[in-house]
């Protein structure tokens, strides 16, 4: 991915009403769901949001990778933790935080469709306006493309941004400056702070 695009923080309020609207969108479709499955690891905050929402207990999950830290894509989509549940005759809801290429979501819906499920249907908090598979609930679609950096992967990618550029020697002030300038993107002094005191975690 090249290194100049426009990245912004979502705020964890925002992933929390995005969540709280899609499973009015839920409710008001008449969908009935028996089991959740958020997929690994971005799904697993707003999976858990809707199963308080909907007042549903069975939450399982689905681990895939696709993009790396930063917003490094990587060469093939791959799903390194499969699900074992018997999902034979339930409906399922496969619940993300963003949609971006649909690559991700396509194999979760092929591979949970092996398990003979009665219904299945999808949900992101974000879905960009370019992917090839559209969930069937979202929060928000995004017509002008920008990487989000949801708050519970915020280290990870503002670090890897960082480290990309070979930056990390910066101060929290240099940082916010580099990462404005060069991604467009604005983060707080408290989260920048916060996430270079965590560099030896990513950085040995």
């Amino acid at each position: 991915m090249e290194k100049n695009f426009s990245a912004r923080i979502v705020e964890l309020n925002e992933a929390y009403e995005m969540a709280y609207k899609v499973s009015n969108q839920i409710t008001n479709n008449g969908y009935e769901v028996d089991v959740v499955i958020g997929i690994a690891r971005g799904g697993l905050p707003p999976a858990r949001f809707i199963c308080d929402f909907l007042n549903i207990t069975k939450l399982t999950t689905l681990q895939i990778t696709h993009y790396s830290r930063g917003g490094t894509a990587k060469k093939n989509v791959e799903i390194i933790d499969p699900l074992n549940i018997d999902l034979e005759g339930k409906s399922i809801l496969l619940v993300d935080d963003v949609n971006d290429s649909g690559e991700t979501l396509e194999e979760a819906i092929q591979h949970v469709s092996t398990m003979n499920p009665g219904k299945l249907k999808t949900a992101v908090l974000h879905e960009k306006s370019n992917t090839s598979t559209n969930a069937d609930f979202k929060g928000s679609t995004i017509k002008d493309w920008e990487w989000l950096i949801y708050q519970w992967a915020a280290a990870e990618d503002i670090l890897e941004f960082l480290h990309q550029n070979d930056k990390l020697h910066l101060s929290s002030e240099e940082s916010a400056t580099f990462l404005s300038e060069t991604y467009q993107l604005d983060i707080d002094q408290h989260l920048m702070e916060k996430s270079l005191s965590l560099k030896e975690n990513y950085f040995p």
